[in-house]
């Protein structure tokens, strides 16, 4: 965390200076981890100074708490403390840093309250003579030098949702957990009813281009221009604009596919990896691809946790396999840009004899919704053996005896 906020800082200056703001304005920062004091502190120091002032009465009355004691399985002593021990962080920045100031989202309400009061009672009972400068003449806290909490509602959708853990749709800064290529399809999806709010909210764009950019995007919304551009802003704050560069580059490529975009930074030497624009890639024996149906082979490339589940994928109308370009379709209607040489066909009667012509280079590539791509190399099945590859899929294997993984 310390890492990624240091990181998360850094960006946000070279992204304010592109916005016109000066070093100077953006003011001072201290990155503090609490384990520093608390790992020292004294629980008979931390009730003889905190305890007296925090009355039970108070606590029990908060929503989050009456909420955890009335639903479910109570509320655990840890947790009754937690309040308490983020009061006693604060005190501490109030005390050595002059912190008066805490934000946070609207459901820190109640522990930024309790903070409030445990700053105020410490500072009034305690005998550090530190602490004299800041009471008034009736030893209250002044008024100027008080505490102060601010609280901002938590980030939701249009339909109400909102995001996080507990939501199931977290998006996370380290890159080993949500790739900048998924945080970017992320934010890409983000509704129309949504993405001017997010713009304003997530982005240093001054508001009258955000109104002029919104203009633009309803005038033609399948480009969805504001949601690229919210992604490509959010990106190069968090983890900067080369990145952002590069992984706005790789979703318009999906848009207008090609091979050298997709196979860019692919590495046939190893049997998976994944490059920074989360495109995942695959070795696979020639045995395991060739005559075998999709469902299969989305299997083996572990796309999907089992055959059946692969077609039911397919049945759905979710799976899709690229094909060279020119080629001809029944029925159905293809876009693209004279920058492609491929196009994404949705997987849906296709035969395993059909396989064949989908492979280019050796090497088949799948994208299943409209984001997720992986890449499939297939090599001859004594070479797979000879390089100690396994296979990605489960124990569904055609070969029994072929490791898996």
């Amino acid at each position: 965390m310390h890492a990624q906020l240091g990181q998360l800082w850094s960006n946000a200056q070279i992204y304010g200076r592109r916005h016109g703001h000066e070093e100077a304005s953006l003011g001072k920062r201290q990155l503090l981890n609490n384990a520093t004091w608390l790992d020292q502190l004294n629980v008979l120091d931390f009730l003889r100074t905190m305890g007296n002032g925090m009355r039970l009465g108070a606590m029990l009355g908060r929503d989050t708490v009456r909420n955890k004691m009335e639903k479910g399985d109570g509320m655990s002593f840890a947790e009754f403390t937690y309040p308490l021990l983020q009061a006693w962080d604060w005190w501490h920045m109030y005390r050595e840093f002059g912190v008066q100031v805490q934000i946070g989202g609207s459901d820190q309400y109640g522990n930024i309250v309790a903070g409030m009061d445990a700053v105020k009672h410490i500072a009034q009972t305690s005998t550090d003579s530190q602490q004299e400068g800041r009471l008034d003449g009736v030893g209250r806290v002044k008024e100027n030098l008080a505490p102060m909490g601010l609280t901002v509602p938590l980030l939701t959708t249009a339909s109400g949702e909102k995001f996080g853990k507990s939501a199931g749709n977290a998006v996370w800064l380290n890159s080993d957990m949500t790739s900048a290529f998924d945080v970017y399809g992320f934010l890409l999806r983000s509704s129309d009813d949504d993405v001017e709010r997010y713009l304003k909210l997530f982005t240093f764009i001054p508001t009258p281009e955000i109104t002029a950019v919104m203009a633009q995007h309803m005038a033609d919304p399948g480009k969805r221009k504001a949601q690229h551009l919210l992604a490509g802003e959010v990106l190069e704050l968090v983890h900067g604009v080369e990145v952002a560069d590069e992984t706005r580059a790789e979703h318009q490529a999906l848009r207008a596919p090609n091979l050298a975009a997709l196979t860019q930074q692919e590495a046939p030497t190893k049997q998976a990896g994944k490059g920074r624009n989360g495109t995942e890639r695959v070795t696979l024996p020639s045995s395991l691809v060739m005559n075998e149906p999709f469902s299969r082979i989305l299997y083996h490339a572990g796309l999907v946790k089992s055959k059946s589940e692969g077609a039911r994928l397919i049945a759905k109308g979710g799976a899709y396999v690229a094909s060279p370009l020119p080629i001809v379709m029944v029925d159905r209607t293809i876009s693209t840009t004279a920058e492609a040489d491929m196009v994404f066909v949705q997987l849906k009667d296709q035969t395993a004899e059909d396989v064949q012509q989908y492979i280019m280079n050796d090497t088949l590539y799948f994208r299943i919704g409209k984001w997720k791509v992986r890449i499939v190399r297939i090599i001859d099945d004594q070479d797979f053996k000879e390089r100690g590859l396994v296979v990605s899929g489960g124990s569904e294997s055609k070969d029994a005896s072929q490791p898996t993984q």
